[in-house]
């Protein structure tokens, strides 16, 4: 069984998806720590004037965990995120497909795991990705060490192969997988170009754009058989 883990992000972008869908088993790692300035609370969009970013206020101590962020309710930014993409998207020609995800957004969460988890699981409903998905505080105490919390999850779930992100191989330390009997697979999300408003195509967009762009059909048309692309 192939598994794989990752931070949750707020609309992830499709190589994110990509190695959803290439796994048979993902989990979330909500418990770990939140770093500013990245993917977790705020993705990119394309409109007429170029890249913007929509982002979401949280609120939290200094090295919390992704769990323990609050988002910041008393800011207006659903609606911000919203007027922003009907302005950008108006002539998308899935353009319908703002209305599911204001309905994802608008669902009241307190936590920005929540909310991150919640549009990361719409995107996947949305393109038919049905790799079952699981949390990491639903496998109880885990180990505090990077290598050995991936492995005791591998191991809960019955799995031999971890399907790792490229920036794996900077930290990751392969004998202790192995010593696990757990196979290691690098991927890297196949790049793939579709169709997009405002100008050239620019890639890795939070997968909205391309939702948008292309339907609910559009992940399994672009990515298709390229899913099976690893690196050892």
């Amino acid at each position: 069984m192939i598994y794989s883990v990752h931070q949750p992000h707020y609309i992830p972008y499709p190589g994110y998806l990509a190695k959803v869908a290439r796994s048979e088993q993902f989990v979330f790692l909500e418990g770990v720590q939140f770093v500013k300035r990245e993917w977790q609370n705020r993705n990119r969009v394309k409109g007429p004037d170029g890249l913007a970013w929509l982002t979401v206020p949280v609120k939290g101590e200094y090295r919390s965990r992704i769990d323990e962020m609050l988002v910041d309710n008393s800011a207006n930014w659903r609606h911000k995120h919203l007027e922003t993409l009907k302005r950008f998207y108006s002539k998308a020609p899935f353009v319908e497909e703002l209305e599911g995800f204001a309905q994802a957004i608008e669902q009241p969460c307190n936590t920005l795991a929540e909310l991150a988890m919640r549009t990361t699981g719409h995107m996947l409903d949305r393109f038919a990705i049905s790799t079952p998905r699981r949390t990491m505080a639903s496998f109880g105490d885990l180990p505090d060490d990077p290598n050995e919390r991936i492995i005791e999850i591998g191991k809960t779930l019955g799995a031999d192969v971890y399907l790792a992100g490229e920036g794996g191989r900077n930290y990751m330390d392969l004998d202790k997988f192995s010593q696990a009997g757990i196979e290691v697979e690098f991927y890297c999300p196949p790049a793939v170009e579709y169709p997009q408003l405002h100008g050239e195509f620019v890639p890795n967009l939070g997968s909205l754009d391309m939702l948008l762009m292309t339907g609910p059909d559009g992940f399994s048309n672009l990515f298709g058989p390229k899913l099976r692309q690893v690196e050892g």
